[in-house]
């Protein structure tokens, strides 16, 4: 957990200060061009996968043919993906009305190929539980790539300086994966062995599927029906509230996956670590999204500058929405746990035709109400994904919310000190730094008076930590 948490924190904050020092050099409608491609990418991600991995972390008794199965197929699937995107090229561009998407998203693609290559070496490290090699190479990847970005968008090489800095992500972190990692495939490929994963991993395939459309479709709706700086706008909204949520959903599951794997069947035991693994992350994500989005107008502006102030408006919706998601994957991550990827499949179906329906229902009364129905839609998500943990592992929404319940109501009343007191300020940032400081001491005072069970869990962490 320490090295993932590490991983995540390091590789997210210096992501979010490249992406500040590169926004401040670009216009809006650059990110807008990288932003419409995402729902291909992400689709063509999910194909790449088709839920083999999770199918290896799952699986007790898998061979050295699985591993070299899932290989060749991912190998075969990249180069096919990458085809059918390179030949659709100019099509995107037609559709976005955008002429430089040609030759972007031919470049952009390139990564597929690069990630089919990486995830065998991925789940084998997983399943090991050797983190410590893919979070020095993710952490490693990043901070390069990070400086190429910097340096190409301030020599005037606008979204191609984006592209770069993508491509140069995901080939550093494959070489040094190849490198470290002692698993080769070998010339083996066993069509039983495919069978037997694709049965459990095409229910995770389809889910997926349908979950990364929803996840990306917002990004293609705008980038038909507004522009291209809208698209800018909304991203990076979304990527100010998703980098918390998905640092701490992310380190959460991936460690979870394979140690909960070991329970899957003693169920008392699973709902045990499970739940010493709940309150902790919220306990610190909830504060944070409430800071973010009460202190949205200043810290765009001192942070991005005034061109992108039109965001904030929707950084404060999105927070909202990006609470419940770690919750929303926590149960699903159960789910997978107990083998019921069935269940899963259900689910994503259920919450899909619930979203697909509020985004649409949303769209003509423009990206703000856009962002509310994404947010509503989250905690559906959330309530939905409950009543199977409960119906399966008897651990619903009633439970989860009473013990979260402490820290919904401190981080509302944090809220509320916040926007009262930076209404005395007028420089920005003056109002973040006053913000930021009186959010905090509230947040810890008041677990101090209610005597909050998760700020005692983290304070035993923090001192269990500094004894060792």
């Amino acid at each position: 957990m320490i090295w993932t948490a590490l991983e995540r924190l390091l590789t997210h904050f210096s992501q979010f200060v490249v992406g500040i020092i590169i926004a401040r050099a670009l216009m809006p409608s650059d990110y807008g061009v990288i932003g419409v491609l995402a729902i291909f990418m992400a689709i063509a991600q999910t194909f790449l996968d088709s839920g083999f991995s999770s199918a290896l972390i799952q699986k007790k008794d898998r061979t050295e043919e699985d591993f070299s199965t899932v290989f060749y197929f991912n190998v075969v699937v990249s180069l096919a993906l990458y085809t059918i995107l390179f030949i659709a090229a100019p099509y995107i561009s037609e559709f976005y009305r955008l002429p430089i998407l040609t030759q972007v998203s031919r470049a952009v693609s390139l990564s597929i190929i690069i990630n089919g290559l990486t995830i065998v070496q991925t789940a084998k490290l997983t399943i090991d539980l050797n983190f410590r090699i893919q979070s020095l190479a993710a952490i490693f990847a990043v901070v390069v790539s990070g400086l190429i970005g910097i340096f190409l968008a301030y020599n005037g090489y606008g979204v191609w300086s984006l592209v770069v800095q993508g491509l140069s992500t995901s080939t550093i972190k494959a070489l040094i994966l190849w490198i470290y990692s002692k698993w080769r495939p070998k010339w083996l490929f066993s069509i039983e062995s495919f069978k037997t994963m694709f049965s459990f991993g095409s229910k995770l395939l389809l889910s997926g599927l349908i979950n990364t459309i929803y996840q990306n479709i917002y990004t293609l709706v705008i980038g038909r029906c507004f522009s291209a700086s809208d698209v800018g706008f909304f991203n990076r909204a979304k990527h100010f509230a998703q980098l918390p949520s998905d640092t701490v959903s992310q380190t959460i599951l991936k460690v979870n996956f394979p140690i909960l794997s070991k329970f899957q069947d003693d169920n008392k035991q699973l709902i045990s670590a499970y739940g010493k693994l709940l309150r902790v992350p919220i306990f610190v994500l909830c504060p944070l999204l409430t800071m973010i989005a009460t202190l949205s107008e200043p810290m765009i502006d001192v942070l991005l500058g005034s061109k992108w102030l039109p965001c904030a408006p929707m950084l404060q919706v999105l927070c909202i929405g990006y609470v419940w998601v770690p919750l929303t994957r926590i149960n699903l991550n159960l789910l997978n746990v107990k083998g019921r990827s069935d269940c899963v499949l259900q689910l994503e179906i259920i919450k899909k035709i619930i979203a697909f329906s509020i985004l649409f229902v949303s769209l003509p009364f423009g990206i703000w109400w856009m962002c509310v129905g994404r947010a509503l839609y989250s905690f559906i998500a959330f309530t939905l994904n409950c009543y199977y943990t409960k119906k399966i592992l008897n651990y619903g929404f009633r439970t989860q919310m009473r013990e979260l319940l402490p820290i919904f109501i401190n981080s509302m009343i944090m809220c509320l000190i916040m926007a009262l007191s930076i209404n005395f300020f007028e420089e920005s940032i003056i109002r973040l730094l006053a913000g930021v400081l009186l959010g905090a001491i509230s947040y810890i005072s008041y677990c101090l008076i209610s005597k909050d069970e998760s700020y005692y869990d983290v304070i035993s962490i923090l001192n269990e930590k500094l004894r060792k």
